[in-house]
């Protein structure tokens, strides 16, 4: 081969690779929001946002006069975890983790930010407050209500400001200063836990502390509590509920099947006719997987929607749509596929079966006997199939009609959901018997009626 024709091949091979090895590009995503004043729900204005995790997403922006910030063109490419904090000079500062999925816009929830400059005289006009006891707790801020399981990447804690107020709603100062403790009232029992448990407020009177999950995916709620032993009570924060999110995919807990309420043998021939796959999917703990885990599907027969994204359960649900092309010998693989915590692709799979419509050559009925004796009782195996051999679609009906001198035993059957051949499927019995005076031939008359098809009616003999 000439040298230059044998470079010019290598280097569009080299070319094809470069692309086939591009990921693919996903359109820059919108992030926008609202900072408003925790007391009086406010729109807080020349607030600083920004992005602060992951770090190769980092950006700051302003909240505008009423409270609303954006951030455009975010390259977010995969399911992810996007931290973003609030602050203004005199305000506390919000934290917030949420997932953020490709070409998907992401809405924040409002961040709630307390201005640590009004009211901040004691009950007895002292600046440092040290004329009030502790009266009540309030949240102040919390970083992310969601948090991920142990050792599964993402937040896996969250961290929390609390305010412990005077009769008059006052912050307590130095001189006033109390513990707090922070304790797990309801949670999955999966190791989590708050550290530390115990803070002493500061000069704003506020308390901070973080939450951490453990390795069991369910809801968790929290709560401060203020003990004043020489008064004999209690005061307890309003309870702070948390959801704690499973892991990455894992292939021992990645399951797909036809859904319970549709048949696995479809009228294959009914163009646009729409089967429910389900999956389910769990991380290695056998917890549901993070929400909005993408899962893909792909198929060799007919048309699959492409994608989906699981919900808080780890499911998913997607259609499979009759067309072409259709799946060899009937039956059609649809293939569920997504990624483990190692980024490795994992798979599972399920079968459906293209039903073909009933064909009269595909029809046979025996013994070829139809003539009775008085009183003469016979049995008669009908076999029905497609025309690739395999049972018709889940529903169709056969019913079998002879003259009234013969009494017929099951004289209709349907056909279940089913991928398989066999008895009462697309083989089925039925006892003749002739009546005490009958003598003579009959013909049996069989009505095949398939979904969204005319029946086809056959006589024996023809």
């Amino acid at each position: 081969m000439n040298s230059k024709i044998f470079i010019s091949y290598l280097a569009i091979g080299v070319l094809l690779l470069f692309f086939a090895s591009c990921d693919k590009i996903y359109e820059p995503i919108t992030v926008r929001g609202k900072v408003v004043d925790v007391n009086t729900s406010q729109p807080v204005s020349n607030a600083i946002v920004t992005i602060t995790s992951p770090q190769d997403m980092a950006a700051q922006t302003f909240s505008n006069e009423n409270g609303e910030f954006l951030f455009e063109e975010v390259a977010v490419d995969s399911v992810i975890d996007i931290t973003i904090s609030a602050f203004k000079e005199g305000f506390t500062t919000e934290t917030i983790t949420l997932l953020a999925a490709p070409e998907r816009e992401l809405i924040v929830p409002d961040f709630k930010i307390r201005n640590m400059q009004t009211g901040q005289n004691g009950d007895n006009g002292d600046p440092a407050g040290n004329g009030g006891s502790a009266k009540a707790i309030q949240l102040v801020s919390i970083g992310s209500t969601i948090l991920n399981i142990a050792e599964t990447g993402g937040g896996t804690s969250s961290s929390f400001t609390f305010v412990v107020l005077d009769s008059t709603d006052t912050p307590l100062r130095t001189g006033n200063a109390i513990d707090v403790e922070f304790r797990i009232v309801d949670g999955p029992g999966g190791g989590e836990s708050i550290s530390p448990s115990t803070v002493r407020t500061n000069e704003n009177g506020t308390v901070s502390s973080s939450v951490f999950a453990g390795n069991t995916a369910g809801n968790m709620k929290i709560e401060a509590k203020v003990t004043l032993p020489d008064y004999g009570i209690v005061i307890r924060s309003a309870p702070i509920a948390l959801t704690i999110h499973g892991g990455f995919p894992n292939l021992e807990h990645f399951s797909i099947a036809v859904n319970a309420s549709s048949p696995v043998n479809i009228p294959g021939y009914l163009l646009g006719f729409r089967t429910a796959i389900d999956v389910l999917l769990g991380d290695k703990f056998s917890n549901p997987v993070k929400p909005e885990t993408p899962v893909y599907f792909n198929t060799n027969g007919g048309v699959i929607q492409g994608s989906g994204l699981t919900d808080g359960d780890g499911q998913i649900q997607v259609d499979l749509i009759v067309g072409n092309p259709l799946p060899p010998n009937g039956f059609a693989t649809l293939r569920a596929h997504t990624f483990d915590e190692n980024e490795n692709q994992i798979s599972r799979e399920t079968i459906v079966l293209f039903s073909g419509p009933p064909n009269p050559s595909f029809v046979n009925l025996i013994p070829n006997n139809f003539n009775f004796l008085p009183e003469e009782k016979r049995d008669y195996t009908l076999t029905i199939t497609d025309t690739n051999g395999n049972p018709l679609p889940a529903g169709t009906t056969i019913s079998i009609e002879t003259n009234d001198d013969i009494e017929i035993v099951e004289d209709s059957f349907e056909v279940p959901s089913t991928l398989l051949t066999g008895r009462n499927r697309t083989v089925f019995v039925f006892t003749a018997t002739a009546a005490e005076e009958f003598s003579g031939s009959t013909t049996f008359k069989i009505t095949i009626t398939a979904p969204a098809i005319e029946p086809l009616i056959l006589d024996f003999p023809s």
